[in-house]
C-alpha cells in the first residue's frame, strides 16, 4: 500500500500553487481598488474578551494565561464588525479589513471554521453607493474568475467567452408601490 507524499512535498503542492497565487492577485487586487477609493486598511484584534452576540455564531473559545498566571477565557473574533464599528465612531470614515475569522460549528461543503472575510465600511455615503461597492467588487471578482481558467473544481470559460452566469445590470433602489 503507497502513501500518498504530505501536503507540504513539492510534488502534491505542485497543483495548488496555481490556486495560491491566484488568491494572492486577488487579494492584491482587492487592496489595490479600495485603497485608490480611499480606504484605510485596518487590522483588527483577533482576540476578543467577548464572544459576540449574534445567536447564529459561535466562537472559538481559548485561555490566555496573564503575567499575575492567572487564566481568562477570551475568544477568536466571528468577524471584525465591533472592532470596525469602533473606529467608525472614532472618526474613521472609509475602512476596510481582509480578516482571518473563526467560526465554530461550521463545517460542511459551504462552511469552513476559518476563513478570510473582507469588511468594508464607509460613512455618510447613500445606500446605492454601498450598493455599486458590492456590485463593483463582483464584477472585478467575475472577471478575475474567469480569466484563471479551471484551476477551480469548476471550470471557467476563458477570458472574453460568455460567462455562465447573467452580467450584473446597474443596482437600483426598490420601487416603492
Amino acid at each position: 500500500m503507497q502513501h500518498a507524499p504530505p501536503f507540504w512535498s513539492k510534488s502534491r503542492h505542485a497543483d495548488r500553487r496555481p490556486r495560491l497565487l491566484a488568491r494572492a492577485r486577488l487579494i492584491a487586487a482587492l487592496r489595490r481598488r479600495l485603497d485608490a477609493q480611499g480606504f484605510v486598511e485596518v487590522e483588527p484584534a483577533i482576540l476578543q474578551a467577548s464572544p459576540g452576540n449574534q445567536a447564529h455564531l459561535h466562537a472559538f473559545s481559548t485561555e490566555m494565561i496573564g503575567t499575575d498566571a492567572v487564566g481568562r477565557t477570551i475568544y477568536l473574533h466571528t468577524s471584525p464588525e465591533f472592532a470596525m464599528k469602533k473606529l467608525l465612531a472614532a472618526g474613521e470614515e472609509k475602512i476596510f479589513a481582509l480578516s482571518r475569522v473563526f467560526r465554530n460549528r461550521e463545517r460542511g461543503v459551504l462552511h469552513a471554521p476559518e476563513f478570510t472575510m473582507l469588511e468594508w465600511y464607509r460613512t455618510g455615503a447613500p445606500y446605492e453607493v454601498l450598493m455599486e461597492d458590492c456590485a463593483d467588487i463582483l464584477r472585478a471578482a467575475t472577471r478575475f474568475f474567469a480569466s484563471l481558467g479551471s484551476i477551480y473544481s469548476r471550470p471557467f470559460p476563458p477570458m472574453g467567452a460568455a460567462l455562465p452566469i447573467a452580467p450584473l445590470s446597474p443596482l437600483r433602489p426598490p420601487q416603492s408601490a
